[in-house]
């Protein structure tokens, strides 16, 4: 989670790839800014720090096994979208969406909850209690 020695103009960054066998070859090329941040295969998690505002982030994957006409021709479409961070955390998952002539890694908000979900940490249930230290 967010540490509290962030500033006032920062955020946390958080993002996560879904696991997809339709895409099961494809790693994801994720930039920020124009700068590529990181690498991303199934259920992999980047984390970042950055300053709040308007910034852009992008998703490309280069040639890769998959199935031609859904996937891209054995990649993906490059997928490109603009965020505004306001706050000190911020949660996204990359998610693949299929389309006839290529699909497209969207990169798309996501609550602390469902991203924790998909990271692969255990909330404890409603009837149990966390194990203490």
């Amino acid at each position: 989670m967010v540490q509290s020695s962030l500033g006032a103009n920062k955020a946390e960054v958080s993002f996560v790839r879904e696991t997809n066998l339709l895409v099961a070859t494809q790693i994801v090329k994720l930039s920020f800014d124009g700068k590529e941040i990181g690498k991303l295969f199934h259920g992999d998690v980047l984390v970042i720090e950055t300053e709040t505002g308007k910034h852009k982030v992008e998703t490309k994957v280069g040639l890769s096994l998959a199935i031609p006409n859904i996937t891209g021709f054995n990649g993906a479409w490059k997928f490109k979208s603009k965020l505004n961070l306001v706050g000190p955390a911020h949660f996204f998952k990359i998610i693949f969406k299929p389309a006839l002539m290529g699909g497209k890694h969207h990169v798309i908000e996501i609550d602390a909850l469902e991203f924790e979900k998909m990271s692969g940490k255990k909330e404890p249930k409603n009837d149990e209690t966390p194990p203490s230290p």
